[in-house]
């Protein structure tokens, strides 16, 4: 299920840095990007069948990028027009994402999401497993990490044997 989890993950991270921030992502990674600076990073809940956390870190400059895109601006966007869009971004990969892992009809709730900095270390508690995958994006990359609570095993057990 992991390869799944990664794949999902990675298809709704390039989908929606394609379409909504007007950018082209990639999955591989060049000498720059690898070095990018840490930038903010965002996270976001969800509960449904199964629950969980979606962080999202952003390096190398990208968030005004990302929001003047977003807005269609050609000047830079204030900090809090920077990180709402962030946080969209996020909330939109989530919801992309969940669907690919859960199958359509499960019905999931996803949370307002946070910005966080640098020295929030301990973004999520209680989860049991964690999917990772990183994507480049012009001078930068968004590193996504997928935590999943307990309540995902069981999930992914009753699908096996339905």
């Amino acid at each position: 299920m992991n390869n799944n989890l990664v794949l999902e993950l990675s298809k709704a991270a390039v989908l929606t840095f394609e379409e909504l921030g007007f950018m082209f992502p990639s999955m591989e990674l060049d000498e720059v990007q690898e070095r990018a600076h840490f930038e903010t990073k965002v996270r976001v809940g969800f509960t449904g069948p199964f629950s969980g956390t979606l962080v999202i870190s952003i390096y190398g400059g990208l968030l005004p990028v990302i929001a003047a895109n977003m807005l269609g601006e050609a000047e830079t966007p204030s900090i809090t027009q920077q990180q709402d869009a962030l946080k969209e971004i996020a909330n939109v990969i989530c919801g992309n994402m969940l669907p690919g892992i859960a199958g359509p009809k499960e019905i999931f709730h996803v949370g307002s999401p946070q910005i966080l900095g640098a020295g929030d270390e301990h973004v999520v508690s209680g989860e049991e497993s964690k999917t990772e995958s990183v994507i480049g994006i012009e001078q930068g990359r968004a590193d996504l990490q997928l935590y999943l609570n307990g309540d995902a095993a069981n999930f992914f057990e009753e699908q096996k044997s339905d």
